[in-house]
């Protein structure tokens, strides 16, 4: 049987879709403990902000060698190697007792991630005939969302109670979920490799990151990374820490789990139905006016009145799940990017964008230690406007060769 028509490619997407959710516990286990662990290791804002931002750091890094590694190790090997370091990172993380321990605990996270956000596409590729790709990648870019949830809806409702406040207990709940996950892929993968002899090695054997320095050539390719700056920037600033920003509103802390839990919740939704049903000449139009409400709800939200951050937080989460995904079909659209530099560009694209990934929660954390969470807000609301603004600026930059 030919290995894209296998019934078995949907265990191998239910494995894939594992190792993603193990991705998104590890980025989000942390966000609704901000406080109690910032308090109980005497750290300031600026200090947690750092240690929120210290995975994109090493990701950004590691992002353009990844797709390289993948291609030698092939899917079963790679991959693997992914679980065991996000395990790893996650299970460091309750045992830390200082500010180097937990900034490298989340950096060690950073060597792994990479290798999932370059592996998916290729099992996809492998796995999948071409109709059924847009399918399988919505599935999977679910999974780190809703990993993502997880933490926020039980770490202050359920386990921290359950574990007479234990921070520590809590994360390491989540870390032995992420260590169940190896066992899932590796056993998945392995029986995937028997079925499909070589295929992960011969898919794409040129991953194409060398082509990087030609695209750069193209004007509306360099504008494209900038709005991927931005875009990466809000994303790291607010996802890191926003629950924490809606108890400093007047929310409980499980409220304001749940809230953030519902955000996400919301953009899961986002992320599975709106870039197929946006028109292709509309794509940009709908990035700019993301990232516009994006700039309002973050008004709302300094307005410090609970309504308002009901408002803001409604509006982020609905729009929220568009902004990457569109932003990577834009990417396949703009001149010189083609299928056989598609790796190169998705490599930029990422390791441009966790440049801003990176300063987004470190600069929030210093202006919110200054001048309040406000402050913060104040920054958020700026480069939301700002990459909403550029992303118009990519309409001219496309028709000057005949793309819209």
């Amino acid at each position: 049987m030919h290995q894209h028509s296998h019934s078995y490619r949907w265990v191998m997407l239910g494995a894939l879709w594992m190792v993603y959710f193990s991705f998104g516990i590890a980025v989000f286990g942390m966000t609704p403990l901000v406080n109690v662990i910032r308090e109980d290791l005497d750290l300031s804002k600026g200090a947690m902000g750092t240690i929120l931002g210290a995975w994109p750091l090493v990701f950004l890094v590691a992002a353009m060698p990844s797709g390289a590694l993948v291609d030698r190790l092939g899917l079963r090997r790679s991959l693997g190697i992914a679980t065991v370091i996000i395990s790893a990172s996650a299970l460091l993380r309750p045992v830390v007792t200082n500010f180097i321990g937990m900034f490298g605990s989340v950096a060690l996270f950073g060597l792994g991630g990479p290798l999932v956000s370059v592996g998916a596409p290729k099992l996809i590729s492998v796995w999948f005939d071409e109709e059924e790709r847009a399918l399988a990648m919505g599935i999977t870019m679910s999974a780190p969302a809703i990993g993502g949830v997880l933490p926020l809806v039980t770490a202050n409702s359920l386990l921290m109670p359950a574990f007479d406040q234990s921070w520590r207990a809590t994360l390491m709940v989540y870390a032995l979920i992420t260590v169940a996950v190896i066992a899932v892929w590796l056993i998945a993968a392995s029986a995937g490799e028997k079925l499909a002899a070589g295929a992960d090695r011969d898919a794409n054997p040129d991953h194409g990151f060398s082509g990087a320095r030609g695209l750069l050539r193209h004007r509306a390719v360099r504008l494209m990374l900038i709005v991927a700056l931005g875009m990466f920037f809000f994303n790291h600033a607010l996802n890191g820490w926003l629950p924490t920003v809606i108890e400093d509103r007047g929310f409980s802390s499980s409220a304001a789990g749940y809230l953030a839990g519902a955000v996400t919740a919301l953009s899961i939704v986002g992320a599975l139905l709106g870039p197929r049903l946006i028109p292709e000449g509309s794509r940009l139009a709908v990035m700019a006016g993301v990232y516009a409400v994006f700039s309002i709800a973050s008004i709302l939200l300094y307005v410090d009145v609970k309504a308002t951050t009901l408002a803001g937080l409604a509006i982020i989460g609905l729009s929220r799940g568009l902004a990457v995904p569109v932003a990577l079909v834009v990417m396949m659209q703009l001149p010189g990017v083609a299928q056989r530099n598609m790796g190169a560009a998705g490599g930029l694209f990422f390791t441009v964008g966790e440049a801003g990934g990176v300063t987004g929660p470190i600069l929030f954390g210093v202006l919110a230690d200054i001048g309040g969470f406000g402050a913060g807000l104040v920054l958020l609301a700026g480069v939301a406007g700002l990459t909403g603004i550029l992303t118009l600026g990519l309409r001219s930059a496309m028709a000057r060769v005949g793309v819209d």
